[in-house]
């Protein structure tokens, strides 16, 4: 029964994979500020333990705090080492929003658009993780890292453009972020996930057993429809794909997982056939910084993570 989370950053089209690539990107700023429109305290912060592994629970309440003020993301407004200190900060407030939800450390962390190989990226695996595999198809907005505190638990399974699949117990996930020039065709959609389910199937692994990330997708349902016909099996939206309310927001929901608001790009797609879906989550775009000696948040990407607890139940 693992517990996947995906979760994307906004990184550009460069050949250089480092921090560079994912700070200050347009989105990422168009996210904070939408956020930012209010002055409603909305973010729930929870306690870190910086010198302790990333799973490991920290005991404490959350705490409740505001956007920073629109600009907070703006080119120019922060260097590379506090960005890196931002994303290592979200992902260890992910890992204590996750063990509250599920009840347990999350088995598999995945960040699209991110390049764990890349050594500017390296301190990651002190805040989400041991790295498992990171893979490239040569952009940095085509990358993706996945970690795992217990590496030997994961098989990698294989990678191309725009998609890297991982076996992790007797569950094969595949991570996304798909083309747009292909998700905005079902037959382009169908044939991108059939080519890689015959990938697994001719390595004797088996078919797709659930699809998250980014789907760039125009509507949301989507990707079940294409998956089901890519599949030959029934496919369905482990979440609410129309309203959502990210566990790390407080009276605060959310229409979609963009930059505005509107559009549920970031979803998790199951195979019916072969598992069930248990408990999961939405988390926001931000996490919390410090200014001034006042704690507030702020968006370090355009997308919103996404956690499923997933149980096989047919081989």
């Amino acid at each position: 029964m693992p517990i996947f989370f995906y979760q994307s950053l906004n990184s550009n089209s460069s050949n250089q994979h480092g921090i560079s690539a994912s700070k200050a990107q347009r989105f990422t700023r168009d996210t904070h500020d939408a956020q930012a429109a209010t002055s409603q305290a909305w973010k729930l912060s929870m306690p870190t333990a910086p010198g302790a592994t990333p799973e490991t629970p920290v005991h404490g309440p959350a705490q409740l705090v505001k956007s920073a003020a629109q600009g907070y993301m703006g080119k120019g407004q922060h260097s590379d080492h506090q960005f890196l200190a931002m994303v290592e900060g979200k992902a260890r407030d992910t890992h204590q929003h996750l063990v509250r939800q599920f009840g347990r450390s999350c088995d598999l962390l995945v960040y699209g658009e991110l390049d764990g190989n890349n050594a500017e990226w390296s301190s990651m695996q002190s805040h989400a993780g041991n790295l498992v595999v990171a893979s490239s198809t040569g952009k940095a907005c085509n990358s993706f890292s996945v970690h795992a505190s217990n590496t030997s638990s994961h098989e990698f399974l294989g990678s191309g453009m725009g998609w890297i699949a991982i076996k992790s117990g007797n569950v094969n996930a595949v991570f996304v972020h798909v083309p747009n020039a292909i998700a905005k065709s079902e037959d382009a959609a169908v044939s991108f996930y059939q080519t890689i389910n015959r990938e697994l199937v001719a390595k004797g692994k088996g078919a797709i057993d659930i699809v998250m990330g980014d789907t760039n997708q125009a509507s949301p349902e989507f990707t079940p429809r294409v998956l089901s016909r890519a599949l030959g099996a029934v496919c369905r939206n482990a979440t609410n794909p129309t309203d959502l309310t990210p566990m790390d927001s407080h009276n605060r929901s959310f229409k979609g997982t963009n930059s505005n608001a509107t559009k549920m790009y970031d979803v998790a797609v199951y195979n019916s056939a072969s598992v069930s879906i248990g408990k999961e989550a939405y988390l926001s775009q931000s996490t919390a910084v410090s200014s001034n000696e006042k704690n507030l948040a702020a968006a370090v990407t355009d997308h919103m993570g996404i956690a499923i607890e997933v149980t096989k139940t047919a081989s």
